[in-house]
């Protein structure tokens, strides 16, 4: 046998190499695209490697060694990264990534670095075309690469000639023929065809209908489309007509030449005789086919005939299953012949009238109906080989439970039609290749609204499809093609009922039935009408997605406990108002209880027991703890269900988030409280502004003047404190003024300090205008403000909390006042002081301290501002 890869020192390196300790493994196993597209790189007159394998491992031709150089010929068989590490950049990564998708590209004028015989370094510049080679799957398996040198284009014409030179020897000398073809496959420019095929040129079109059968045109034509398409490698394994008539199998693979613009040129391609190789394989395909059968029947017993003599042969087995005892000797047909019934007589009779070629084949089933093996079917297989067709061998096999089964078959197939006419299911068998219905029951009428003989008659699958809805044709269709391959499927689809119209939904359940090869023949089926179902399904859907969207919206969260199994089930919003992240523990009656507040605990779990008790429904306000430890007030109702021996199994419940209602409570009933302290303290005030302004006035209008600036003042103080719109801030200068104002005629007795424009937050004013109303309500009636020489300083600053968070401290400090003796109580009712010490701290997390010094008070306070004063 001629060796592979033809002649040349790179082929011989190719096949002295050990490729075992690649990735390529043994050249005897290398597929044959591999070893095609060997011979067809080897054989280009230009420099050419191919790279192969996910490695992208590198052969190259012997007109790559001029540019291998020194790196020859540790060059072979490594990676071209490892073999060409200094001129592997990102642009040869990327265009070697193009092709493996499936693309040709090139990289015209590459300068790459070399060296010259002596040794000394020198740079040579080359285009460079990459193109994709396939396997027969055409899934993408290496890359070919072609260059051309452009440093000086007349010693690239002289390594041409070489190169064609040697490619003249190799076709003259190797088993391959070697093509060329126009850029558009309109023309075989030149086939050197060697003993296979004639060397000719011609159109291809005339070629391919002189020397390929029919049967492989269309792949051919097909090939080449594709290859043109790409442009990638034309391959494909197909059959031709020699000269003499024969017919033998080639395995073509073919390049483009691009240019330098990356444009095809010609193709270039190599055609390997396979005949016997496809010859073997078929060989081995029957060989294995037969072996198949025999096993698959169980009982194989091998025989031999000889036509001429009319005389049997066979193994131990082979007689066994006849009844007979084993024979070392040939017996006669005759003795086997009375063995078997008049249908199995005609069988034989039938196969011995027919004119016998060789590889004729024998194949037929017989019953004995004599013997002691009476009722036993046997199946024969067999053939005539060689040039003395009178002699026949083959194998012979029980296939006795076979037929057995195939009688239980059409029983059940029996039951199958009693059972499908009284099902109110469509039950049908349709043709696997065909779609044709085969057997449809009655049930098809009342759920297609089409009589069975309708449907059995014209296209039967384009009928059955015209009653789909267009939008569920595809899904029904694929489902189809999944049953044909071997699945089983169950696909929803609608219909428009005949005669009426009316849309339906149905259910189709379909299941392969596979003969004895295991190929897919016939497809069964069972058809419901499941519209009824769909629609209150669909009501469920919609009347759970209308829960969920008021769950959502509401912020509710919901839970269901067993209590039997103690598995308990929170929906998304439990679990984000309980302060843990969605899924991040295990539902549980112990998770929820470790969020709730310590001081809640007893009372939640003793209501929680007196609900399992079946006393009343679980019902509570309470408060837990997230891990940042904030504070929320929940508000949960929950009911148990009980067996019937009064024992809980389950409970359902829900809680939502009513903090924001629990702190508007709290601080309306402080604010109630404020204002009716703050009124009784204004009247106070407007009060003690009128015996003072009586005092001070020199008559009635004077009085009227004074008290009416006065009461002015006040309103103005009032007016600040509504001031709390979202884009309107009221600074604490403001509002220290706004009160002072109201005080007018003291204003020699205070000193103020502090910086201006400090905004405060829209809910520290309210709050923060009664204190200061609370202390100059007081200065006024028992300090500072309304003693002889007292005096008030109020100061304040800005500070840096140590969160960073700014902090506004106040520091109110009255002298001169002839403070009660110790012992005494001090003067006022004390609510200016509790609404200090108390309420700041509560409503505004505020830092106060309020101290009844010797000669008056001093009260210091500290709340936190916004960043940006609001």
């Amino acid at each position: 046998m001629t060796r592979p890869f033809g002649t040349g020192d790179i082929a011989e390196r190719i096949r002295a190499f050990d490729w075992s300790a690649t990735a390529l493994g043994p050249i005897a196993t290398w597929p044959v695209e591999l070893m095609s597209s060997v011979e067809t790189m080897l054989a280009m007159p230009r420099p050419a490697t191919l790279l192969w394998g996910d490695a992208l491992l590198q052969l190259y031709n012997d007109a790559y060694i001029d540019i291998a150089r020194d790196r020859h010929p540790a060059l072979l068989g490594r990676p071209v990264a490892e073999g060409w590490s200094d001129i592997y950049d990102d642009a040869v990564a990327q265009r070697l990534a193009t092709v493996r998708a499936g693309g040709a590209v090139s990289l015209t004028g590459r300068e790459v670095a070399l060296r010259d015989a002596d040794g000394r370094p020198e740079r040579r510049t080359f285009d460079i075309t990459w193109s994709a080679v396939r396997d027969g799957d055409g899934a993408i398996r290496g890359a070919l690469q072609q260059l051309v040198e452009v440093t000086d284009h007349r010693r690239a014409t002289a390594q041409l000639r070489d190169s064609e030179a040697q490619l003249r020897m190799m076709v003259t000398t190797g088993s391959h023929m070697l093509f060329r073809m126009s850029a558009d496959w309109g023309q075989l420019l030149r086939l050197d065809g060697r003993d296979m095929l004639p060397d000719i040129a011609e159109p291809i079109t005339d070629w391919v209908e002189r020397f390929i059968p029919d049967e492989d045109r269309g792949a051919v034509f097909a090939a080449m489309a594709a290859a043109l398409d790409g442009p990638t490698m034309y391959e494909l394994e197909h059959r031709v007509r020699c000269p003499d008539g024969a017919i033998g199998w080639v395995a073509s693979r073919a390049i483009p030449i691009l240019d330098a613009e990356g444009r095809v040129t010609e193709w270039f391609g190599t055609g390997i005789d396979i005949t016997a190789r496809r010859t073997a394989e078929e060989i081995v395909r029957r060989s294995e086919e037969m072996r198949r059968i025999a096993l698959d029947g169980g009982g194989m017993g091998a025989w031999r005939i000889d036509l001429a003599t009319r005389e049997v042969r066979g193994d131990a087995r082979f007689f066994a299953l006849w009844g007979m005892p084993p024979s070392d000797e040939p017996r006669p047909a005759s003795d086997f012949l009375a063995r078997l019934s008049p249908d199995g007589l005609a069988t034989v009779s039938r196969f011995e009238t027919r004119r016998i070629a060789p590889g004729a084949e024998f194949d037929g089933e017989m019953e004995i109906v004599a013997g002691p093996t009476a009722g036993c079917w046997l199946r024969w297989r067999g053939r005539a080989d060689g040039p003395d067709t009178r002699i026949l061998h083959g194998v012979v096999f029980d296939v006795t439970e076979q037929r057995q089964a195939t009688e239980r078959l059409r029983e059940r197939d029996e039951m199958l039609r009693l059972f499908g006419d009284a099902s109110t299911d469509a039950l049908s068998i349709r043709d696997a290749a065909t779609l044709h219905w085969r057997y449809v029951t009655p049930a098809f009428r009342t759920i297609y609204g089409r009589r069975r003989r309708a449907v059995l008659t014209g296209d039967h699958h384009r009928n059955w499809l015209a009653l789909i809805l267009p939008e569920d044709r595809a899904r029904v269709e694929a489902a189809i093609a999944r049953v044909r391959g071997g699945a089983h499927v169950t696909v929803d689809y609608r219909i428009r009922r005949a005669p009426d119209g009316a849309p339906r939904w149905l259910r189709t359940t379909e299941f392969p039935i596979r003969d004895a090869g295991g190929q897919v023949v016939l497809i069964g089926g069972i058809t419901s009408d499941v519209t009824a179902s769909r629609q209150a399904r669909e009501a469920v859907a919609r009347s759970e997605e209308r829960l969920r969207s008021a769950v959502e919206v509401g912020g509710i969260g919901l839970w269901d406990w067993n209590v039997a199994t103690d598995e308990v089930h929170w929906s998304a919003e439990h679990f984000l108002l309980q302060g843990y992240p969605v899924g991040s523990v295990e539902p549980s009656y112990s998770a929820w209880l470790a969020r709730v507040h310590p001081d809640d605990r007893a009372e939640a779990e003793t209501l929680m027991a007196e609900a399992m008790g079946g006393g009343r429904p679980y019902k509570q306000e309470f408060r837990v703890v997230h891990p940042d430890g904030s504070i929320h007030w929940h508000s949960a109702r929950g009911r148990f269900f009980f067996d019937d021996a009064g024992q809980p199994v389950r409970m359902v419940g829900a809680i939502v988030d009513v903090t924001e209602r629990r702190v508007w409570t709290e601080r309306q009933q402080v604010l109630i409280a404020e204002l009716q302290h703050r009124t009784r303290n204004l009247i106070g005030v407007v009060q003690a502004l009128a015996d003072k302004c009586a005092r001070a006035s020199r008559d009635l209008p004077d009085f009227h003047q004074r008290f009416g600036d006065r009461l002015q003042a006040l309103v103005r103080a009032q007016g600040l404190l509504s001031r709390l719109s979202e884009d309107d801030r009221v600074t604490f200068d403001s509002l220290l003024d706004a009160e002072l104002a109201a005080l007018d005629g003291e204003a020699a007795a205070v000193t103020l300090s502090g910086p201006n424009g400090v905004r405060l937050r829209s809910s520290t004013v309210q709050t923060l205008a009664m204190a200061l109303h609370e202390l100059a309500t007081n200065a006024v009636k028992y300090g500072a403000l309304g003693a002889a020489g007292g005096k008030l300083s109020i100061a304040w600053r800005l500070a840096a909390g140590t969160d960073g968070t700014p902090w506004l401290h106040i520091d109110w400090h009255e002298t001169g006042v002839a403070m009660p003796a110790a012992g005494h109580a001090p003067l006022g009712s004390g609510e200016g002081r509790e609404l200090i010490e108390h309420a700041l701290p509560y409503q505004l997390g505020a830092q106060t301290s309020f101290d009844l010094g010797a000669d008056g008070v001093r009260c210091r306070i500290a709340i936190p501002i916004s960043r940006h004063g609001g």
